[in-house]
């Protein structure tokens, strides 16, 4: 399992613990650790997070290198099986209909297209291995590291400023149910498909009233235009150098403020997989403790806003 010591890596490695064994590699292992760990496995899963989103990203058509290295090592190893995980993001932001495997891939964000680039790629250079690609809906769980710390940070600062109030519709899946539809892809996904994977729709706006009675905190949640939050998004962008840090960006705009719904019911077929998550609620008791942790969820003595409109 490629990805260990991320959030979502923990999350699948865990997973795939309960049916087999695991090992576990950081996306920083050096050729000779990655060649002796893979030498003994059937199915690599690679999930590590190869571009973090909180960051300005720039798109460029290059040879993804750690996945080129992966492959190399499977090929010697004799490896069956790549199960990639990858994300529905890569059928863009602009999907007013609920997206199913024959939808149009249009990514237009740097993140979305680089996501894209390593499916890509992978499906185009590892055609002698077995190849099966995971595209999962919005991900949520305990120790995600690029929303929801930021915005129950600006909630326990007083408010957080949301496109459209974060009210609209998303399709969301557990960290651990990915895990579990990447073990099902390992022993029943067919080479050189690719699968969406959900687990129920729910709204941003539900996610945090939900995580703020976890934490303890109010949740004053305010409506901003989707346009002026986008806007805002832009400005602190182009100040911005590149790899610096932005928040929020306007990939996390449009996360939030645009429509993106998933049907899995193709391969809730094929793969005969199901999610055991089907609410925020039912994934609190664990995710509390952690929230309440986070840095900055203590109330302050002003209120603050990630995106406040002009006074």
């Amino acid at each position: 399992m490629i990805g260990a010591g991320e959030f979502l890596g923990n999350h699948v490695s865990k997973a795939l613990a309960v049916e087999a064994p695991v090992i576990e590699l950081h996306a920083d292992a050096d050729d000779e650790t990655l060649a002796d760990a893979i030498r003994t496995v059937e199915v690599v899963h690679y999930c590590t997070e190869t571009w973090s989103p909180a960051y300005r990203l720039r798109y460029r058509r290059e040879t993804p290198q750690l996945l080129e290295r992966v492959v190399a090592a499977a090929r010697l190893a004799g490896v069956r099986r790549i199960v990639h995980v990858s994300t529905a993001d890569v059928y863009g932001p602009d999907n007013p209909a609920r997206i199913t495997e024959k939808s149009r891939v249009h990514p237009v964000h740097p993140y979305e297209k680089l996501k894209l680039l390593e499916e890509s790629w992978l499906l185009d250079n590892a055609q002698d291995l077995e190849v099966v690609v995971l595209r999962p809906a919005r991900i949520f769980g305990l120790g995600e590291d690029w929303m929801l710390p930021r915005l129950m940070g600006s909630l326990a600062h007083g408010r957080v400023w949301l496109p459209s109030g974060g009210r609209v519709m998303q399709t969301f899946i557990a960290a651990e149910d990915v895990g579990r539809a990447s073990l099902a892809a390992a022993d029943r996904g067919r080479p050189g498909k690719s699968y969406l994977v959900g687990g129920f729709d729910a709204t941003w706006r539900d996610l945090l009233e939900s995580c703020s009675r976890a934490a303890g905190v109010s949740a004053d949640i305010v409506s901003l235009p989707h346009d002026l939050a986008y806007m805002r998004a832009m400005a602190a962008e182009a100040t911005a150098s590149r790899s610096a840090p932005v928040w929020p960006s306007v990939y996390a705009v449009d996360v939030v403020g645009k429509p993106h719904l998933v049907d899995d019911s193709h391969s809730r077929r094929e793969l005969t997989w199901s999610p055991s998550v089907g609410s925020f609620e039912q994934a609190m008791p664990q995710m509390s403790g952690w929230l309440s942790e986070l840095p900055g969820v203590t109330p302050v003595r002003e209120p603050e806003a990630i995106s406040p409109p002009d006074t």
